[in-house]
Order: structure tokens, then sequence, then C-alpha cells
């Protein structure tokens, strides 16, 4: 079944905003035209979301969908619904069930909606765009049948990562409203941290917070071991003594957060108190290297020798990468690493992590922030204290 709107939608229920995707797609169709490309063919969620502002499941039952977008031309989406009012000049549907039953040859159903779409509308692109890293085969085979065979596939990954280093306003709206949830998370997370406390619980207890802070169902999760520098909650009791590194994500209407804090579970020892005060200095002096123009790797170097000016680290330093760049996935380019990163410019969401971990620590210490690079420097999206005590 196809079902077609006539018009571009005037509103979205999405949270990206109407104006943000327009400015987006004029942008991707700038990049389009400057690589001589006629049309791209987008398959993932992620970026349809980023285009159109409706947002499809990628988990169960992860309807398949395409977003079609001509450089000089219309766009418009194949999905299983046009619920939304995704920002394309037509949408055409499939049946995604029978009877009540998921199908179970969704692929096969848009595959063949896209060809007859194609055919339809006259579509004679020869080069066109897509996703190398998630083009299925039966798919593309379809669009270049639409077309009439002879596509030349130009790969788009790097363009659509390179499109999102660089955050819109609405983008940055969600991202403080995903910290947001995420900081509500740690004040649950803190009422219930006592030795014998079970790691489930103090997850369980934190994740309820972040439903409640979203107004609806969230996803969370995140490290939630005791006495490690990371790892899944277990079924374990918190003992007393142990440091509790809670690196906690949220991702909130596609948007990711992704904070971390230590806890002392107990009495603070002298070393435990003494490594916190000196990971938390650095993010004292994170205005010298979150600044346009400036190398990420040189904070991650920076971050490392840093920390090796602690005594009791100066064989361990730095645990793990520095950070990254955060938005519609949880890891964007460009890292917070000594040995890959890029240019930082105006617009990056960055997270901030030093962490450094030794045994007589009892695990050692994370302390991350997400911050937004601007003309005069960074903005801490992530105001919370940075205190190794519970806060109750």
């Amino acid at each position: 079944m196809a079902t077609v709107r006539g018009g571009t939608s005037s509103g979205m229920a999405g949270a990206v905003t109407e104006q943000g995707c327009r400015n987006r797609q004029q942008r991707l169709r700038q990049r389009l035209s400057e690589a001589k490309v006629d049309a791209v063919a987008i398959v993932h969620p992620l970026e349809i979301y980023y285009f159109t502002g409706v947002l499809l499941p990628e988990q169960f039952p992860g309807q398949p969908a395409l977003l079609w977008i001509e450089t000089g031309g219309e766009s418009w989406l194949a999905a299983h619904s046009d619920a939304g009012e995704p920002l394309v000049d037509a949408c055409y549907t499939y049946d995604c069930s029978v009877g009540g039953t998921i199908n179970s040859f969704m692929r096969t159903q848009l595959s063949e909606l896209v060809c007859k779409q194609l055919q339809a509308r006259g579509t004679s692109a020869m080069r066109v765009g897509y996703q190398r890293e998630f083009m299925p085969k039966m798919l593309a085979d379809h669009v270049d049948r639409g077309v009439g065979g002879s596509v030349a596939w130009i790969d788009m990954d790097e363009v659509l990562q390179q499109m999102q280093e660089v955050k819109d306003d609405d983008e940055i709206e969600l991202l403080r409203k995903a910290v947001q949830i995420d900081l509500a998370a740690y004040d649950a997370a803190q009422k219930v941290i006592a030795p014998g406390v079970n790691e489930l619980e103090v997850l369980g207890a934190a994740q309820q917070a972040a439903h409640l802070a979203a107004g609806e169902k969230v996803f969370h999760d995140g490290d939630y071991q005791c006495g490690q520098l990371g790892g899944f909650a277990r079924d374990r009791r918190i003992e007393e003594g142990e440091l509790y590194i809670i690196d906690a994500w949220v991702t909130y209407r596609g948007y990711w957060a992704d904070l971390c804090r230590t806890f002392a579970v107990g009495e603070v020892t002298e070393l435990q108190e003494s490594i916190y005060q000196h990971l938390r200095a650095f993010h004292d002096g994170i205005g010298n290297y979150l600044q346009p123009g400036k190398d990420s790797r040189e904070c991650a170097k920076a971050m490392d020798a840093y920390i090796r000016e602690h005594p009791a680290l100066a064989d361990a330093g730095l645990g793990h990468h520095g950070g990254h760049t955060i938005g519609l996935r949880a890891h964007q380019m460009p890292d917070v690493n000594a040995t890959r990163g890029g240019i930082f410019q105006v617009g990056n969401v960055v997270s901030i992590e030093p962490g450094s971990y030794i045994p007589e620590a009892r695990a050692g210490v994370r302390l991350e922030n997400m911050y937004l690079i601007t003309e005069s420097g960074p903005e801490n999206l992530s105001v919370y204290p940075m205190n190794i005590r519970l806060q109750s």
C-alpha cells in the first residue's frame, strides 16, 4: 500500500525543529551538488530523523525505511508509516504487519516499494549517494533497477559524519535536555549508594529517575560496577571503601548525554581524595584546549601528561581516551585521542573525561563533563557538583 501526501509538512511531532531540518537538507544538497551527485538514499533511522524530524525505531520491530533527496528536486520517504509529518514532499508506506503480526519480510516490501516509486516518478539519477555502512544489498539492487540500471554509487558516510560534527540550535537544546535527564539519574543513584546495596538497585533507581525526568521512556545505562573502572551493573553488593565510578548515558529523542562522576562508599582515604582533586582540577583549565581551531589530540596528550604529575599516577597516566564529541551518536568525530582526532569548531559538543586507575585507590577516578565550544570558549552543559562524598 502506498499513500502520498503532497507538499511539505508545516509542523512536526519530532523533537528536532522544522527549520533545523530545512537547514540541514539545504546544506546536504549543497554538498551533493559539489560532489556532482544527483540524489542520495539515506537508510539509517538517525540520519532520516536528522533531515526529516521523524525518529523511526532502531530496535524491535525495526521497520526499515529509505529517504530519497534529489540534489535539484524533491524529497520523499518510504517507510512503514507517515506518522509525525516528516519534512518531505511525499511519503509512501508499506504494511509492516499482517493480521496484527509483524511482517517478516519488511526489507523486501520496502525494496519493492522504492523501486516502484522511482519508476513511477521517472527518476533517472545516475550518481547516487548512499550510506555505505548501512545500505542493504537488496535495497541497493532495487534502487538500481528503479532508475534504469547503471547507478554509480557514491559513499556519503564521511559527508554525513562531517555535517553532524557542528550542532544546530535545535540539536543543542536536545542535548541540554538529555544532560538534565542524566543528572536526575545521578541524584537518584547517590541516594541509594551504601555498603551492602546491590549494584542493580543503584541502576534501577537511576533508570526510574531518568524516565520520570524525561516524562517518557528513555534509554539509560552505563558503567555501574562499583570498585571497577567500568562495566554494566552486576548482581553484587557494594563494599565499604570502594570508589564507585558511574559513567552514565541517556538518549533523549535521538540525542545522547554521557557524563561521569566518582563517589566514595564510606570514608574517603587520603589517596582517594588526592587523586580525585587532581583529576577534578583538569576541568578548571579546560578552556585552554576547547577552543575553535585547536587540535583535539593535543588535549588528550596534555591530559595524560597532567595526570602523570600526581605521584601515585605517574605510571598509570590516562587510562583511556580523553573524550569524544557527541550528538546523535555517543561517539562522533573528532575524538579526544592522542592518536586520532581533529580540529575543534564552534558548535562541537565534546565530552571530556580524565580518568586514571590504580588498585590502591580501589578502582580510581573518572570525571566527565559535556562542553559546547563557542567563539568565547567552552560552555559546560553539565553543571553538577564534583564531590567525592555522596550528596543526599
